[in-house]
């Protein structure tokens, strides 16, 4: 399925168009258990409280964004999820069908395997998750994943 937006400017003038394909993930045969699935995920109130917890010990605060955040997530070679191409697609045959090396929006395990390609590199230098608060107060980094954000 492919999804389109066109953003407009304050006058209401087209400025933008994009399209995004996405898959339908109700439409996935195989169901997936909640551990399969689950992605820790922080909420907006946790968010402000951690800001207000930098600005108060004067840290500082760096944000980025991940462009199509879902789509850079890896599947596992056990995985295989074959998608039919959307209608009017200029590079694909009638009947032809792809075979997903990456994921993509609307499938249920996008955040998953996004998540751990985002978080790979942070324990790869040392760095662990920590559920509720670090047991050091020597030396703290904070990165928070929300989602297509990182602070």
């Amino acid at each position: 399925m492919c999804v389109l937006n066109i953003k407009h400017n304050e006058n209401g003038n087209p400025v933008q168009a994009k399209s995004r394909i996405v898959v339908l993930g109700n439409m996935e045969a195989r169901s997936w258990e909640k551990g399969e699935v689950y992605v820790p995920v922080i909420t907006q109130t946790q968010v402000c409280l951690l800001v207000s917890m930098a600005i108060s010990h004067k840290r500082v605060l760096k944000q980025a964004d991940c462009c199509n955040a879902f789509c850079h997530g890896y599947l596992p070679e056990d995985e295989v999820v074959i998608v039919k191409p959307p209608s009017g697609c200029p590079v694909s045959k009638q009947g032809t069908y792809w075979k997903l090396n990456k994921t993509l929006y609307g499938l249920r395990r996008s955040p998953l395997h996004w998540f751990n390609r985002i978080s790979s590199p942070f324990k790869a230098i040392g760095l662990q998750s920590c559920a509720i608060r670090p047991r050091s107060r020597t030396a703290l980094a904070l990165i928070l994943l929300i989602f297509n954000s990182i602070i």
